[in-house]
């Protein structure tokens, strides 16, 4: 078993209830599987993806016709998208799945500073507050919240430098 720091219990409690709150927000409360994107290109985004994986979950890479990808996918109408990308990948899926009836909730811009930059509508603001507390384990928080798996997060090591990449959620109208 890995100890624990007093801060690490405090910074992990309060991950977890910001995790909680989005989770039960009406905004994410559509039936059905929500899809996950990554661009294969980040290391912040291959970490969404590995630790999808690891909690059982599926995320799909962007790669090809991106457009044709994002059409194909906006017929099966998900619950909502989760993205880790480029800013004009997320640009881009934003603009596809707004035509299909979609809205952007969160764009949150992650910068190798370590700071980030959210623009979240009012509802979402949670997810901001999980970014900013996640820190350096944003990728990770991100994946647990998009697949619902918080219940079985795990300690995990990671590198602490800061990743950049943009996270974003769109959801059904």
């Amino acid at each position: 078993m890995m100890p624990v720091s007093r801060r690490g219990l405090v910074a992990g409690a309060a991950i977890a209830a910001a995790a909680a709150a989005t989770l039960r927000s009406p905004v994410l409360a559509h039936e059905g599987q929500p899809v996950l994107l990554y661009d294969t290109s980040l290391a912040a985004s291959a970490r969404f993806a590995a630790h999808v994986g690891r909690l059982g979950g599926s995320a799909q890479p962007m790669d090809g016709d991106r457009v044709r990808q994002v059409q194909a996918l906006v017929e099966t109408r998900p619950a909502a998208f989760f993205g880790v990308s480029r800013q004009a990948d997320a640009v881009m899926v934003s603009e596809v799945a707004q035509e299909a009836g979609y809205r952007r909730i969160s764009l949150i811009q992650h910068r190798v500073a370590g700071d980030m930059v959210p623009i979240c509508a009012p509802e979402a603001t949670s997810l901001a507050t999980l970014a900013r507390l996640a820190g350096g384990r944003w990728p990770e928080a991100f994946a647990e919240l998009a697949i619902g798996g918080i219940e079985r997060c795990e300690p995990l090591s990671y590198a602490s430098a800061a990743e950049p990449a943009f996270s974003w959620v769109l959801t059904l109208r």
